[in-house]
């Protein structure tokens, strides 16, 4: 999910992220970028999970 301007849409980002998952919450993690070389870039983070691995 992309979302612009974190700080004024925080609280309307983690309703709608409530909404939309409901009481099956995974895993999630917000991370802000206060300033990319340019204007137009995105940032793509990916990750790996192993549900075989018992802790």
């Amino acid at each position: 999910m992309l979302v612009r301007n974190l700080r004024e849409n925080f609280d309307t980002t983690a309703r709608l992220h409530a909404e939309y998952f409901g009481e099956h919450r995974p895993t999630s993690t917000v991370m802000g970028v206060s300033d990319l070389a340019l204007p137009d870039q995105l940032v793509q983070i990916g990750a790996l999970v192993r549900l075989d691995v018992k802790p």
